[in-house]
């Protein structure tokens, strides 16, 4: 073989491969970025409904449904930690009417923050300063 063609194909196979790799690594970081985009989405419904029955005077049927929904979306895309600190806040309180339910719901904001940008430096106190 011509020393001419062999490096033509050696080139020729170099650009496939990188494009191959490019295309995959490109499509991972897109369903990467897709899966935080989703639960970012399903972890601000939860906070914004929670809210919502916080601040109204009487609770409708609708915004417990739409808790329900929100609730549901959380378990099925939510990280771990974040399904235990609601589950821990759920269960021992429900609603945010003592400082200890504060603390707890604020828990559940550090858990979303941390599986949505890898660390919270926040601490509990100034979450829960800042949210209620």
């Amino acid at each position: 073989m011509d020393i001419k063609l062999i490096v033509a194909l050696i080139g020729i196979t170099g650009v496939g491969i990188s494009a191959l790799i490019q295309y995959y690594l490109g499509r991972r970081n897109e369903k990467i970025k897709k899966a935080i985009d989703i639960r970012a989405q399903a972890y601000v419904d939860l906070t914004n409904i929670v809210a919502e029955i916080a601040s109204s005077k009487e609770r409708s049927s609708e915004q417990f449904q739409q808790l329900t929904k929100a609730k549901s979306r959380v378990i099925l895309i939510g990280s771990e930690n974040v399904i235990h600190e609601m589950h821990s806040f759920f269960t021992n309180y429900g609603i945010l009417d003592s400082e200890d339910a504060h603390t707890s719901f604020a828990k559940i904001i550090a858990a979303m923050r941390t599986d949505l940008s890898g660390d919270n430096k926040l601490s509990l106190n100034i979450l829960t300063e800042s949210l209620f």
